[in-house]
C-alpha cells in the first residue's frame, strides 16, 4: 500500500478558493453587547411607571390596605385536602352502611349494602322490562342480536 504524499509546496491549489483574512471584529462585538444592555435597561426604566400604575390599580402593596379583602374566584384551593377526603370517605361509608331516606314523598329509602346483598340472594334479581327503543324483535335477525344469516334477512 503506497501512499503518495505531496510536499507542502506541491499541494494543488484552487485559485477560486478564498480564506478569511482576519478574525472577528472584537470592538464591534463589544459595542453591540453594550448597546443591547443599554436598550434592555432603558426598557426596564420606561416600564417602571407602568408597573407602578398596575400595582396601585390591582391593590398590591401599600395601597392594598384601602380595599376590602376579596376572595378569589371559585374553585378555591382546599386548605386541608387530606381531611376533606377522609370526611368524604366517612360519609360514603356511612351511606353504604346505614338506612337513609332518598325521597320521603315517594317513600324511597337506601338500605345498607350488606342487607341489600342478602335480599338479592334470597329473592333473586327482579326481571327488567324490555326497552322501548327496540326497533326489531330479537328473532328478526338484526346485527344487534347476532342472528344475521340464521333467520330471514332484514327487510329493506
Amino acid at each position: 500500500m503506497s501512499q503518495h504524499r505531496f510536499p507542502e509546496h506541491d499541494l494543488p491549489e484552487d485559485p477560486a478558493t478564498r480564506f478569511e483574512s482576519n478574525d472577528i471584529n472584537a470592538t464591534a462585538v463589544f459595542f453591540t453587547g453594550i448597546g443591547v444592555l443599554i436598550v434592555m435597561w432603558l426598557v426596564v426604566v420606561l416600564m417602571m411607571p407602568l408597573f407602578s400604575h398596575f400595582k396601585s390599580e390591582r391593590g398590591i402593596g401599600p395601597v392594598a390596605t384601602e380595599f376590602p379583602a376579596r376572595l378569589p374566584p371559585e374553585p378555591r384551593v382546599q386548605p386541608n385536602p387530606r381531611g376533606d377526603l377522609q370526611e368524604f370517605r366517612a360519609r360514603e361509608i356511612s351511606d353504604l352502611n346505614s338506612y337513609n331516606w332518598v325521597d320521603r314523598k315517594k317513600q324511597v329509602i337506601s338500605i345498607p349494602i350488606d342487607r341489600a346483598i342478602q335480599l338479592l340472594a334470597q329473592r333473586g334479581v327482579p326481571p327488567s322490562r324490555p326497552g322501548g327503543d327496540q326497533y326489531y324483535k330479537p328473532a328478526a335477525g338484526t346485527r344487534e342480536t347476532g342472528f344475521e344469516g340464521k333467520v330471514e334477512p332484514e327487510p329493506r
